[in-house]
């Protein structure tokens, strides 16, 4: 089979990817390993919560242009997340105030300009701030696990220094209305006929002039150029055989992390927590499985959110026993007797990302030593290879945004070449 471009992985980037390249008049074949589009986005909306269940992708954050744009061509309208952040203590809340500013005085202490990169935990033990920023550290251990997905002994501390402040992104979050996964929808509508589930890529044989790709079932395709939109922990094995290889690029991904996540949402019979305190957004428990549990503020829904990062939340996952912990988590957080919350619990829902064997986790992450990694990641090879996806975009890496926007990146890469 012979088209102009061969996309391979069905999720944000590759679904914009395609549809750049319908666009400027090229033909396309997707394959996609698993039997559904959308990569890391998946919503539900045949459950009582009132609104989406995101089981994935949730938030819109910071300005994020490239999802705007859509968003707006789609006519998807976004609401911005409010409301007060707390923090619970042996079942009593108390109002955190200005976290994001408090977050962002720690952050300040970091350096992009260090002559040798080290981890986030390195960084945290020379007590930045002293004494009186004590707490703050702690607030902001419990961001980058939770936010970035991260290990913090892993994650680079160069990296989040050239982010300038990190918290921006999250203080700016917006949620889609109609979910995630209408977003998908709409990139797709263009080139869903030009998809191949449950076809997952097998072998890649390129050169200069053309590629050669094999799927699991031994179909060849063949064309000018492939992209290559597949999960980081794809790139830093052998899932996906190239010939000849390409071990810098290899090399380049091994430098990157795949974080973890347990996000559980609980669809409740009523807003308890809307009699616990005024105007909740967000609840922190730092020493708790789960770090931090949202509402969907401002709008008025039976919907709870649990979510936890880092190696936390894949021994959460593998634990087999997450139903059990969140319902406990929940009681305790707001100082409930657990036979209350086992009652008002209408169901509970997510996805294992960790286990999915197309995901083998969240979202991507730079390890020590690893700045340079994405944009090698992002170069073409040859005008024949690229790659594409959330890993490979150093702005806005780990991000929905950052997939569509490598996405689009990748189908200029292309017509380039051509």
């Amino acid at each position: 089979m012979t088209t102009d471009v061969i996309i391979i992985g069905a999720g944000a980037a590759g679904l914009m990817a395609a549809r750049e390249l319908r666009r400027a008049g090229k033909n396309v074949i997707i394959l996609e390993s698993s039997d559904r589009v959308g990569g890391r986005v998946m919503t539900l909306n045949d459950t009582n919560a009132g609104v989406p269940v995101e089981l994935g992708a949730s938030f819109v954050h910071g300005e994020a242009p490239e999802t705007i744009r859509l968003l707006d061509e789609a006519r998807l309208a976004s609401v911005t997340v409010l409301g007060a952040h707390y923090r619970s203590e042996r079942g009593r809340l108390s109002e955190q105030g200005p976290i994001w500013k408090r977050i962002g005085k720690v952050f300040r202490y970091m350096k992009s300009n260090r002559s040798e990169d080290r981890s986030f935990d390195d960084f945290l033990a020379e007590r930045p701030g002293g004494a009186r920023l004590a707490d703050e550290r702690e607030l902001t251990r419990g961001f980058v696990r939770g936010f970035m997905a991260a290990d913090t002994s892993r994650i680079s501390e160069k990296s989040l220094a050239e982010q300038g402040d990190p918290t921006e992104g999250a203080s700016q979050a917006k949620r889609i209305v109609k979910g995630y996964s209408a977003l998908i929808d709409h990139v797709k509508h263009d080139v869903s006929t030009f998809i191949r589930l449950n076809h997952a890529a097998k072998r890649v044989i390129w050169n200069k002039s053309n590629v050669r790709v094999i799927d699991i079932y031994g179909t060849a395709y063949t064309a000018t150029s492939v992209i290559v939109t597949v999960p980081l922990q794809v790139l830093q094995d052998d899932t996906i055989v190239f010939e000849p290889g390409i071990p810098k690029f290899r090399a380049a991904a091994r430098q990157l992390v795949m974080g973890h996540v347990a996000h559980v949402n609980i669809v409740m019979k009523e807003r308890f927590w809307e009699d616990k305190a005024e105007n909740i957004s967000f609840i922190h428990t730092p020493e708790r499985p789960f770090n931090v549990w949202w509402t969907q503020n401002p709008i008025h829904s039976q919907l709870i959110t649990a979510w936890c990062g880092g190696p936390p939340a894949l021994k959460l996952t593998e634990s087999g026993t997450i139903d059990d912990v969140v319902l406990r988590e929940l009681a305790r957080t707001f100082g409930m007797r657990r036979s209350r919350v086992e009652k008002l619990a209408e169901s509970i829902h997510w996805h294992d990302w960790s286990g999915d064997r197309n995901m083998r986790g969240a979202y991507s992450y730079v390890g020590v030593g690893g700045v340079d990694a994405a944009p090698v990641l992002a170069r073409a090879i040859d005008g024949t290879l690229i790659f594409a996806g959330e890993a490979t975009d150093p702005e806005s890496s780990g991000t929905v945004e950052g997939a569509l926007a490598s996405g689009k990146r990748a189908a200029r890469q292309v017509m380039k070449s051509v």
